[in-house]
């Protein structure tokens, strides 16, 4: 096996690409970077160096285990997510950036809110909370979700990110434990949206290694989206933002789903850096 960086990483790009792997030279310059606790930059700079053979055999190892489309965060066991850092496990989804679209839309909409309490259904690996509670150090933050695996990590996450004392995690099947008179600015969630039939065309690292409870969004895709807006309503304070992470193609669908409750009423849908549409926002009527 080839054992300078600038050969290695030839050799990793090959191997990757023909295995279907999206961007083979980016990732097989991360995983090197990982082995070699550097940054991918210096890899640059330091091409010809060779590999001592533990680390060309690690290498090895870890290229294959992505060849066999196992997800780099997971490899790597951690990834950013809003300028943070995060852990990953298969225990939750991977961060992915279009979900930023939805903090950096709440956190605009609750700037005038000194104190704000959140919520945050299905919160996963926590990363809409702790980026939240980060941005906002006022804050309350409860993130909510039925895996007890996922809440292991969320907690790890807000530790890792210096926010556990601000974030309350809580396991639950949706709004179940939250009653009246714990009232919300505001209530988000990134809810299972993947029309059940759908999941199985998905790539690889996402259908076989995401867990199939957090894609499995039923028939439509629209499941969770008609559970949570009306349960939501009661536990918005008045003026409480609900905002949601859609598919692309879903906007009109969850948009409906809000007109149809008395008490919420829809004001915008935002886009991703992608353009797609990404987050819908509903106001409790006061």
């Amino acid at each position: 096996m080839p054992s300078s960086i600038r050969h290695i990483l030839t050799w990793a790009s090959g191997i990757l690409g023909q295995a279907g792997v999206s961007s083979p030279r980016v990732d097989a310059e991360w995983v090197l970077a990982h082995v070699l606790q550097c940054s991918r930059s210096e890899l640059h700079l330091r091409a010809r160096q060779p590999l001592a053979v533990a680390q060309c055999a690690t290498f090895r190892s870890m290229i294959f285990r992505r060849a066999n489309r196992i997800p780099l965060q997971h490899l790597l066991g951690n990834t950013e997510f809003y300028g943070l850092p995060f852990y990953t496990s298969p225990d939750a989804l991977i961060p992915r950036p279009e979900t930023e679209t939805l903090v950096e839309v709440a956190i605009d909409h609750l700037t005038d809110c000194p104190n704000p309490r959140i919520l945050d259904i299905g919160t996963g690996s926590g990363i809409i909370a702790i980026a939240l509670a980060k941005e906002r150090p006022a804050s309350h933050v409860i993130g909510a979700d039925i895996s007890h695996g996922a809440l292991c990590l969320a907690r790890r996450n807000a530790r890792l990110n210096g926010v556990s004392d601000r974030i309350s995690f809580v396991q639950t099947d949706l709004l179940a434990p939250f009653a009246k008179p714990k009232h919300f600015h505001a209530i988000l969630s990134n809810p299972p949206y993947i029309p059940r039939s759908a999941i199985d065309a998905l790539q690889p690292e996402v259908r076989a290694f995401d867990p199939r409870l957090a894609l499995d969004g039923g028939s439509d895709g629209l499941s969770f989206y008609r559970k949570i807006i009306p349960r939501s309503i009661p536990l918005l304070a008045r003026d409480g933002l609900l905002g949601l992470e859609i598919g692309h193609d879903q906007a009109d669908a969850v948009a409906q789903l809000i007109r149809r409750h008395i008490g919420l009423t829809h004001t915008a849908t935002y886009a991703d850096l992608c353009g797609h549409p990404r987050a819908v926002l509903a106001r409790k009527q006061i």
